[in-house]
């Protein structure tokens, strides 16, 4: 018996390690959405698919590192140019969508991958550590045209809370901030996803968390801080129905902000909203640029 014991704490302790180790490696390494996986999964996979105007761009990242993007014609020349940043495992190709509902509100919509997302040349993400320089990175890169004009950041779910931060950060360079889907703690959205492939939380969550304090990924993370930094205007749309990124933390960011807005999407579920109540998601958007161009 005692042998056994032994042999099931091993198996046990190696579950464990092994388990971590896999959901450490898919948050800071996730599968790249590539041109031929937005291909396979029917995504658009060019402007253009979308009827949407744009020309190429390559952005320089710190570090040396590489990002590709569009730069794609708003319907509203005199409006504010949108900055677009992607969620987790998403890139430029799935920010299409959001910026297809976003272009009758803006002058221009610019898309690019995050670091080891799609096609950027940088191997590894920091959970929003080092994003927010790469966001600014984007924005310092880009044609005097679009650079003059006021820039609103729009990011959904990762994209969101990562938009959040970059406003706290810089917040004199954007006139407004959109987010849709984030979440407030770095481990929100990995538990939700555990949870989801019934794998218990409880068990992982120690290890990862561990790796994340040592490595500095989530120091300071909490995103509520950063939304009461941002004196400008904020917009949270979030589903009741979504399973990744709890409702109650987007109210908690909308709530912190000296301007935020809370709109509460019945029934949307994570990254869907604009297809489940499009007549509430863009009623939000109208009203939010109406605010800017005041």
């Amino acid at each position: 018996m005692p042998g056994l014991a032994l042999l099931f704490l091993i198996a046990l302790a190696l579950i464990v390690l092994i388990g971590s180790a896999v959901t450490v490696w898919t948050i800071v390494r996730p599968r790249r959405k590539t041109y031929a996986l937005a291909l396979a999964r029917g995504l658009p996979t060019d402007p253009a698919d979308l009827a949407l105007s744009a020309t190429e761009a390559t952005f320089n990242l710190p570090g040396g590192h590489t990002s590709p993007s569009w730069i794609i014609a708003g319907k509203e020349p005199t409006a504010p140019a949108v900055l677009v940043l992607h969620g987790h495992g998403d890139a430029r190709f799935g920010a299409l969508r959001f910026a297809e509902q976003l272009a009758p509100y803006a002058s221009h919509l610019v898309v690019f991958d995050w670091p080891a997302h799609g096609g950027c040349t940088a191997p590894w993400m920091t959970c929003g550590k080092r994003e927010p320089d790469d966001a600014i990175a984007v924005l310092e890169g880009l044609p005097n045209e679009v650079r003059e004009r006021p820039v609103v950041l729009f990011g959904y779910s990762l994209g969101g809370q990562i938009a959040i931060k970059t406003a706290g950060l810089y917040p004199d360079r954007f006139a407004g901030v959109i987010a849709d889907g984030p979440y407030r703690h770095w481990d929100s959205p990995i538990r939700q996803r555990l949870r989801h492939h019934v794998a218990p939380a409880w068990l992982f969550m120690p290890l990862v968390a561990a790796v994340f304090h040592l490595t500095g990924l989530i120091k300071r993370f909490d995103r509520a801080a950063y939304a009461k930094q941002y004196p400008g205007p904020l917009l949270v749309m979030h589903g009741t129905a979504d399973r990744v990124c709890p409702i109650d933390e987007g109210k908690q960011l909308a709530d912190a902000a000296p301007r935020g807005t809370f709109v509460e999407i019945s029934d949307g579920q994570h990254n869907r909203l604009y297809l489940q109540d499009p007549d509430a998601y863009h009623a939000a958007l109208r009203s939010f640029f109406d605010t800017i161009r005041k």
